[in-house]
């Protein structure tokens, strides 16, 4: 039998199996409680004269870690299978999830990150916009808004 890790011993982020579990768990439970979830995901790039290149493993999991300082312990901090980092907000529906993506949008932005760096946000809330796990990603990723340096507003839901 093999065992399942449950956090990236390297990041302290729930790993991609771990995290997906949880959120099915917590997606099951909000059904039966009619109680409110908000998924968000954070996507790091480069800006290159070209395109938009994947930000390397370190951008990521010190984003992860910035993130982690600012949330509830009970909010859950991973990646997904497609390595994007995520976050489910539990009991925040889509209004009040606005305004925690907008103070971790302002701290990342305090932070100082490289000039050519940029992060997109999007978030979706269970039951609203989706109740399963790869649709939430989804309908997140389709609702990202920009952000770097000079750009600080949330995503609206």
């Amino acid at each position: 039998m093999t065992q399942m890790r449950f956090y990236d011993a390297a990041s302290g982020l729930l790993t991609p199996e771990a995290f997906s579990f949880m959120v099915a768990h917590l997606l099951r439970h909000a059904e039966r409680t009619q109680e409110f979830l908000t998924l968000v995901v954070f996507v790091a790039e480069r800006v290159t004269r070209d395109a938009l290149d994947a930000a390397d493993e370190w951008v990521v999991t010190e984003i992860g870690r910035l993130i982690r300082q600012a949330i509830r312990e009970t909010d859950l901090l991973g990646r997904t299978r497609d390595g994007m980092l995520a976050l489910m907000l539990a009991g925040i529906d889509g209004e009040r999830a606005t305004g925690v993506i907008e103070r971790l949008t302002v701290l990342l932005a305090r932070h100082g990150m490289a000039p050519d760096l940029q992060i997109s946000v999007g978030a979706a809330s269970c039951p609203t916009h989706a109740v399963r796990v790869d649709e939430l990603i989804q309908h997140a990723l389709s609702r990202r808004t920009r952000s770097g340096p000079d750009r600080k507003e949330p995503p609206t839901l």
